[in-house]
């Protein structure tokens, strides 16, 4: 909160989009470079898999200029054509922000309602959501203690994790319901104990599987889902904490 607007990313806060077309492809992390080198340092750069000669640089101010100083000059065996000059203007940016929150909390009421139906008990629901705002909240406020912007890649992280965090509390409230059918003398503490020591192989396996994956797109998956990735490796830790402990 502390940061207020620069919180937020060009998606959120406004800025400049640039789309060009190279006749050879260029890497984004050369344009990134040249770029930083000409005082353009806030620039996110997209490529795609099937036209890699398509780039798309947005920035937060108006660039166009020194972008395209910039390219011609490092780039002078290398025509390209300027396909768009766009303005993310702040009431564009603030609509979108709103409509990521909707966009969480409509997800949060849905699984509140499901789990709620599953298990006929809303009390389950209500536990695995408060779980699911505080991974939410941890991933959020880390990486944004840690620089990274909040732009609508996190907001896709954020929902990333509250799909995969809910997945692994429905397996113990199945292993939770199963031995309160079975067990009628323990009490509810034991039973709870137990089906968390139950499942726990389980948890530590497939969130170890998946955190090599993310790991992976951390280190190597190049500046545009380095944020992302970071989210999502934050968020499954806080994860599966929350779910033994606070579920």
């Amino acid at each position: 909160f502390s940061k207020g607007d620069q919180a937020y990313g060009i998606d959120f806060s406004g800025g400049q989009v640039q789309e060009y077309r190279f006749e050879q492809p260029v890497s984004a992390d050369r344009i990134r470079e040249v770029l930083k080198s000409a005082g353009v340092k806030d620039a996110t750069i997209q490529q795609f898999a099937k036209n890699p000669g398509d780039v798309i640089i947005r920035t937060s101010e108006e660039t166009y200029e020194t972008v395209v100083a910039v390219l011609k000059k490092e780039f002078q065996d290398n025509k390209f054509e300027t396909l768009r000059i766009e303005k993310v203007g702040p009431v564009v940016g603030k609509a979108l922000r709103e409509r990521a929150l909707w966009a969480i909390l409509l997800a949060l009421a849905s699984i509140l309602i499901y789990v709620g139906i599953r298990f006929k008990n809303f009390a389950f629901a209500v536990a695995g959501v408060v779980a699911l705002l505080h991974d939410i909240s941890i991933a959020l406020g880390v990486a944004v203690m840690m620089g990274r912007q909040i732009d609508l890649l996190v907001v896709t992280a954020l929902l990333t994790i509250a799909g995969y965090s809910i997945n692994d509390t429905i397996v113990i409230f199945d292993r939770v319901r199963e031995n309160l059918l079975k067990d009628k003398k323990s009490s509810l503490a034991e039973i709870i104990n137990l089906s968390i020591n139950q499942t726990l192989g389980r948890t530590i396996l497939t969130s170890f599987v998946t955190l090599l994956v993310v790991v992976a797109l951390f280190l190597f998956g190049g500046e545009v889902l380095n944020t992302f990735s970071l989210i999502l490796i934050i968020g499954f830790i806080a994860g599966v904490y929350s779910t033994m402990f606070i579920v």
